[in-house]
């Protein structure tokens, strides 16, 4: 915003920044003149403009960036958690002690038999992460001095994007499909939904952990948090609800639950609460990541 005071200043208005540079705006101008100019920790002292003299002192621009905050990291943590134990859960509340009764192992064996090949398919996932995000970082921060004009850096960087994700995608299935062959789960499962559920779950889950991930370290933490937090609330609907069934009087409300449990498996409970949320971000990641101004040089 001070860019774009600083232009209107020296009379360059939206018709001038349209037919001299090709930008809708100045707005979109100020962000091109923001993403192009390298940056130190030392240079970007600002002066107050007119009409905030004596609220705003001399001093260093702090980077827009912020973490997930407590809530943020609660959903995280139950995401992975249900990820894990989701499906012991809701089968748990679902059949209770007889579901297990005579039938293998007991539920906490069943449990750590199932969430291992999850939890080594996320760790093996987290190095793949990690360098999927850092070239697309490169990848992005190569575009802006080869792009024209901000348009053309987003056809740039939005297959950029869509590349580090199927890169991601590609490890973590890569990772899951061995694990699951060779640290197979030794206790019963009732209902037990597809194999092929349990891929796609493990992919939404991914799907949303990297964006947000990524969303995060660009500076953009807001829809992260709010994907995240929509697909925990989503996750924990089915065990408050089976838990609420208990009430006297509440019985019916088991049902919903208990019949998609029975048709698909608990599963797709969890596939279908992490579907929409992370289609909604991919879908606020595109366009996010797509500007310029939040591929800075830190």
């Amino acid at each position: 915003m001070e860019i774009a005071a600083g232009l209107e200043a020296r009379g360059i208005c939206d018709r001038v920044a349209s037919t001299d540079y090709r930008h809708r705006d100045v707005f979109s101008l100020a962000e091109e003149l923001h993403a192009r100019v390298e940056r130190t920790e030392g240079d970007v002292a600002v002066r107050a403009l007119p009409g905030e003299r004596g609220r705003r002192r001399e001093g260093t621009c702090p980077a827009p960036r912020g973490g997930w905050g407590p809530a943020g990291a609660l959903a995280c943590l139950w995401l992975v958690a249900h990820a894990l134990v989701g499906d012991l859960l809701l089968t748990t509340l679902l059949h209770g002690h007889r579901a297990w009764a005579g039938q293998g192992p007991g539920p906490l064996p069943a449990a750590l038999a199932g969430a291992a090949p999850t939890a080594l398919a996320l760790a093996c996932a987290a190095a793949p992460a990690a360098w999927c995000a850092h070239w697309f970082a490169a990848r992005a921060r190569r575009a802006l001095p080869a792009s024209r004009d901000l348009a053309e850096f987003g056809r740039r960087v939005r297959p950029a994007l869509l590349v580090a994700l199927t890169l991601f995608l590609g490890a973590l299935l890569a990772s899951l499909w061995p694990a699951r062959s060779a640290l197979p789960g030794t206790g019963p499962e009732p209902g037990a939904a597809p194999a092929v559920l349990h891929y796609l779950a493990a992919a939404a889950l991914g799907v949303l952990l990297f964006l947000a991930g990524l969303l995060t370290a660009h500076g953009l933490p807001r829809g992260a948090v709010a994907a995240t937090l929509a697909a925990a609330a989503a996750e924990a609907l089915p065990p408050l609800t089976l838990l609420a069934a208990r009430l006297p009087g509440c019985e019916a409300l088991r049902w919903p639950v208990g019949w998609a449990a029975g048709a698909f498996g608990p599963t797709a409970l969890s596939l279908a609460a992490c579907v929409p949320p992370a289609l909604a971000l991919l879908v606020h990641a595109v366009s996010a990541l797509s500007r310029a101004s939040v591929h800075g040089r830190r």
